[in-house]
């Protein structure tokens, strides 16, 4: 009888224990969310549609301009780059041709390089005669408040009644630059 006592404990022991495990493993996972810590890129923000409100932001562009959503102009594209993502250094030509191409100069293209300042120079270095640029660290002010947490991302916006609109998530630019 003492026998069967002892074993009824120990598996309760073990069963307490693996609950604790398991709470322990829920806490960590609610705070890491579906993809990786806070400022982690892929957090799983919800993006921008089109048609949402482009939420408010201030930066300053490496040129000491200031950037906000004030100083968009009506279709401008802002596109978000790493240099640690390799799909973003292939699609760097491609954006530095379509920013060259667009009227209205560089104000029309605002892009937002992600990183440490050291590594993002070749890129504020190509895209600085075109465009716009901001560098900024993950997690940035530009990238928390557009919600972008994936890498290369780009947005047009546009005029809507009195507010600035995304108009569009995926812009081909390839594409639009031939069109011009």
């Amino acid at each position: 009888m003492a026998a069967l006592a002892s074993a009824v404990v120990l598996v309760g022991i073990l069963c307490a224990v693996d609950l604790l495990l398991t709470i322990g493993v829920i806490k960590k996972l609610r705070e890491y969310g579906p993809a990786g810590p806070a400022g982690a890129p892929g957090r799983g923000m919800t993006p921008l549609r089109p048609g949402e409100e482009l939420p408010a932001f201030t930066a300053s562009a490496v040129d000491g301009a200031p950037v906000s959503r004030s100083s968009l102009p009506d279709g401008a594209l802002i596109a978000f780059l790493s240099p640690n993502c390799a799909p973003c250094r292939a699609k760097l030509p491609e954006l530095v041709a379509y920013a060259a191409a667009e009227p209205g100069g560089r104000d029309r293209t605002l892009a937002v390089v992600v990183g440490e300042p050291a590594e993002c120079e070749r890129f504020v270095q190509e895209l600085s005669p075109v465009a716009r640029v901001v560098v900024e660290p993950r997690g940035g002010p530009v990238c928390a408040a557009l919600r972008v947490d994936a890498f290369p991302t780009t947005l047009r916006v546009g005029s809507d009644r009195d507010r600035t609109v995304v108009t569009g998530v995926v812009v081909d630019l390839a594409r639009e630059t031939a069109a011009r």
